[in-house]
């Protein structure tokens, strides 16, 4: 399902999805069942690295690769007025993407990300250390998955397989941009404890008035815990 637009024709905007760190296209596929809307074009795009393009990971990879490939997506299928999702580490890939072609971005989900409407502090000492002795990859931390969440010990089993350490080089590079003026933009924030990190996003943007700003009492993985809501919030 992920990776794969679920129809050829849209008469609705067409939404593209972005993983964040350590998980891939797949994470998305509760969200992507839960809109069951065929007149939607929908595409989970896969950045290179992770998920079924781990064979690519690897320290080289920057936040502009990631970027490249989601224009990419969008471009090539010659997608406009999108709904243009990022959770997590999505958020900053987003961003580029929208300063890259933002003509063809119709509205904006941030999904507990890193948004741009802080200075970005970059990556704390914990974390470079981390990163150097694990070859400037950053192996997954403080995010709750476990089995209640996911729907059991086989699919736990299925998505723990499938994740990846993260390219810490993307952590390390500018990322801020302003989002052109009069953008249709949602912050939808997690409110469980490990939605800890992105609570100064969340509220700059529950007190900016051009942002939509949405709470879920759930975790940081909402596409998981919250599809239908998650759902509901990108395809109205």
């Amino acid at each position: 399902m992920s990776d794969l637009p679920l129809t050829t024709s849209s008469a609705r905007p067409p939404v593209v999805l972005v993983h964040g760190a350590w998980f891939g296209a797949f994470c998305w596929d509760p969200v992507i069942a839960a809109i069951d809307d065929p007149s939607r074009e929908i595409v989970a795009v896969q950045l290179r690295g992770s998920g079924n393009r781990r064979d690519e990971n690897g320290p080289h990879i920057t936040r502009d690769d990631h970027v490249d490939d989601v224009v990419g997506a969008i471009v090539d299928r010659h997608l406009t007025n999108v709904v243009l999702v990022g959770h997590s580490y999505g958020g900053r890939v987003i961003t580029g993407v929208i300063e890259r072609i933002g003509e063809r971005i119709g509205r904006v989900v941030y999904v507990d990300a890193h948004a741009p409407v802080l200075d970005d502090p970059g990556p704390s000492d914990e974390r470079r250390a981390i990163a150097e002795t694990h070859g400037q990859m950053l192996p997954m931390m403080g995010v709750r998955l476990d089995a209640d969440l996911v729907g059991g010990a086989d699919a736990l089993a299925r998505i723990t397989a499938m994740i990846v350490d993260h390219p810490f080089a993307t952590l390390t590079s500018p990322w801020r941009a302003d989002l052109p003026d009069g953008l249709d933009r949602t912050y939808v924030h997690a409110l469980g404890p490990d939605g800890e990190p992105f609570r100064c996003y969340a509220q700059v943007c529950a007190n900016d008035p051009a942002w939509e700003y949405i709470e879920i009492d759930g975790p940081h993985m909402l596409m998981y815990s919250h599809p239908r809501e998650l759902a509901a919030i990108i395809a109205r």
